[in-house]
């Protein structure tokens, strides 16, 4: 009897003791979380699963990184988050700014996940001014900022020095958009200015470094903004412009022009697209130009150019689009310039085809009243803006918002576009209606997932990745069809697949660099390990209309050196080839020494080169694993199987997809059928295709990209404003 009440009793505190074991309280509530984080550039993601008690999984997404330094090493902080389950993890060496966002976005998961998160007194901050200096945009140099902080609370931000002329339309946007945000909002965890993600990344990094400076923890000081969740509906509008680039401002002003009531938007935080980053049109017997320069007289064969591009596309298929686009060149210049103020100057040689030499007075450029010739960066914007203030004055109804994305038509019952449902960067949602709409956004080089659907790989990017193909996306939605899209995207300029954007090399060390990666001065291997041979440059069977050196999407060479030849050019200087190479377009402000100077500094060179990717060095074996080549082919290639190279490597960059939804001779979008969608027209680079032929490099005349904003925008908003007219 005894035994059993013992056996009972046992069974009984066995039974209580595992109860009270399975109602302990989840230290965890079980599912997945995740959260963003700026590193070296914004959008730094980590997703994380957890049961009751445990983090089972974390997947870190920092594909936005610098993909030799950051994108290289989220496998290795993954699997330090799960060893630690916290936090409090040591980081990659040299991936500094990208751990620190890992950690910083797993702290928000944390909060997210935990049963009761971990309270913890925020830490004061210590007042005073705190200068801090961080990689930028730029590519001439870094980004340096005073914070101000005061009781606590962050009182001003100042950026004292920034490199980014060349690309300060979006870096002005992100300082005079983001900073009284983020003093608002007393939080560096807010949203980028779209358009502006990395220079917005580096001014919250500068705020990060003052916070951490001050003795504070930068997770207390990202807090998320809350997102609207209203719904807004606007209405009455002739046409809705989607996209305010060039071609979507001109598009605007056109139809504004001809009496339309006119809703643009667009999802920067400011207008222009590529637009504001280039020379200027190609512009055929211009009479404004004509006049000016050439006592009215033609200063070209226009027929010439018309049957040079047929010739160059093949087909006779979209003769009636080609010829607008050659012979309404001219005449659409002269239509923005009469009417809108636009001012460009040209007729003198300097600027002409890459394909026809004697083609030297096609290419006109922008200027203004002080008759500076306008290259890259924002400082011919003020024409597109006076050109959409003035068409937006035009019509009291008219108006535009910025920091609008687009996300998809509206259509009635019957399947007719009505409008276009976009969303705020503070989350409301707008639902614009009206008769017609223009898809103005750019193209898709912005989309990853996309180009390599395209082209099989994605590509280096030197353009507004804004444009993400939301415009062929929305036109495909509703029966449009895809013409040419896989034309090459629009590429002549290279460097250094990593740009170093650091002080780790002076600027003209980055130019010995640079020139070391692109001189075609010496061996060069392609990425199979094979001598590289002329008739890999283009891509194209039309070797005759190539721009330049057209790289393919991903396509890269390396040029091989001895070390030999290392140790000549350490003694003896560069050759008169690599001494002249110009970088066009990503020069990082440095000078290359004059041939035969000898450069004593070489071996910091190539170790920065190293430490980011931009060259190896080993034997053929070494390489050849490093690489991805076949090492046998390597070998024979560089000459021996024994002796050590160095591969530095040089990549295309590209500012602009061409291939395009198909349109007609009115920009109307083109279903598979053929058949126009009458309220639907497409322009710029999501019409650009129509004028090119897929698998080969875009027609080549010098400014013929930008040709086509003026073309197919004055086009697409007059036929809108007619159709919208006609419309009941």
């Amino acid at each position: 009897m005894n035994r059993i009440l013992k056996s009972i009793l046992c069974a009984t505190i066995t039974a209580s003791l595992i109860g009270c074991n399975s109602s302990k309280e989840a230290k965890y509530k079980a599912g997945t979380y995740s959260a963003e984080a700026s590193g070296h550039n914004p959008g730094v993601k980590v997703t994380a699963e957890f049961s009751a008690n445990e983090l089972k999984k974390v997947t870190v997404d920092a594909s936005n990184e610098t993909e030799s330094i950051g994108g290289k090493a989220a496998s290795e902080l993954e699997k330090q988050l799960l060893k630690n389950q916290s936090a409090e993890i040591d980081g990659v060496s040299g991936a500094t700014e990208t751990s620190n966002a890992v950690k910083n976005a797993f702290k928000d998961i944390l909060s997210q996940a935990q049963t009761k998160p971990e309270t913890k007194e925020m830490k004061a901050l210590k007042d005073g001014q705190y200068t801090e200096t961080v990689a930028s945009f730029g590519v001439s140099g870094m980004m340096t900022g005073v914070v101000t902080i005061k009781d606590n609370k962050i009182t001003d931000i100042e950026i004292t020095e920034e490199h980014d002329s060349e690309t300060a339309q979006w870096f002005n946007v992100a300082k005079e958009k983001l900073i009284p945000r983020i003093l608002e909002a007393q939080s560096v965890g807010i949203d980028s200015i779209t358009g502006a993600t990395t220079s917005s990344g580096a001014i919250k990094n500068i705020v990060s470094r003052a916070i951490e400076s001050a003795g504070g923890d930068v997770s207390d000081w990202s807090k998320t903004s809350e997102k609207k969740t209203d719904v807004k509906k606007i209405d009455g509008y002739d046409v809705i412009v989607v996209g305010l680039g060039g071609s979507g401002v001109l598009s605007y002003a056109s139809a504004a022009k001809s009496g339309a009531k006119v809703f643009g938007i667009e999802a920067a935080g400011e207008i222009g697209g590529n637009s504001a980053s280039v020379y200027g049109p190609m512009a055929l017997n211009s009479k404004n130009l004509k006049d000016k320069y050439n006592n009215g007289q033609d200063y070209i064969n226009a027929d010439d150019v018309y049957n040079t591009w047929i010739k160059y596309v093949g087909t006779e298929e979209k003769e009636d689009v080609i010829k607008k686009a050659v012979y309404n060149s001219g005449s659409a210049l002269d239509y923005y310039m009469d009417n809108f103020d636009f001012s460009f100057d040209g007729m003198n040689g300097l600027l002409g085809s890459f394909v026809v030499p004697e083609w030297t007075k096609e290419w006109t450029v922008y200027t203004a009243d002080n008759k500076k010739w306008y290259k890259f960066g924002p400082d011919h914007t003020y024409q597109f803006k006076h050109a959409l203030d003035k068409a937006k004055q035009m019509n009291e109804k008219n108006d535009y918002m910025l920091e609008l994305s687009a996300k998809e038509l509206i259509t009635d019952k019957d399947g007719k576009v009505v409008g276009v449902k976009a969303i705020s960067y503070d989350g409301t949602t707008y639902e614009i209606y009206g008769k017609t709409v223009i898809l103005a956004t750019g193209g898709f080089l912005g989309n990853d997932e996309m180009m390599k659907e395209v082209y099989g790989s994605s590509v280096h990017k030197i353009g507004d990745t804004v444009n993400d193909g939301t415009g062929i996306k929305m036109g495909q939605s509703v029966g449009g069809a895809t013409y040419a899209l896989g034309t090459l995207p629009m590429v002549h300029i290279s460097q250094v697949p990593n740009i170093i954007r650091d002080d780790s090399l002076t600027a003209d060390q980055k130019a010995i660099l640079s020139a070391l990666a692109i001189t075609q001065d010496t061996k060069q291997v392609n990425e199979k390990g094979e001598l590289l041979s002329n008739f890999d440059e283009s891509g194209t069977e039309n070797k005759e209309l190539t721009v330049g050196v057209v790289f393919t999407p991903g396509f890269h060479y390396y040029n091989a050196y001895t070390q030999e030849q290392i140790d000549a050019i350490k003694n003896k200087g560069l050759s008169e080839a690599t001494s002249k190479v110009s970088v066009f377009g990503l020069d990082q402000g440095g000078k290359v020494p004059a041939a035969n100077t000898p450069i004593t500094d070489l071996d910091k060179i190539i170790d920065a080169a190293i430490a980011t990717n931009n060259a190896f060095k080993g034997t053929a074996k070494e390489l050849a694993e490093k690489l991805n080549m076949d090492e046998d082919i390597l070998a024979k290639t560089l000459g021996s199987d024994k002796d050590t190279y160095y591969l530095f490597e040089c990549a295309g960059y590209s500012y602009g997809t061409v291939g395009s939804l198909d349109v007609d001779v009115n920009m109307n979008v083109l279903t598979k059928d053929g058949k126009p969608i009458t309220n639907l027209f497409a322009v710029g680079q999501d019409s650009e295709g129509v004028g090119n032929k897929s698998g080969a490099a875009y027609s080549p005349w010098g400014g013929q990209a930008q040709s086509w904003t003026f073309v197919s925008g004055q086009i697409a908003g007059e036929q809108a404003a007619k159709v919208a007219n006609e419309t009941k």
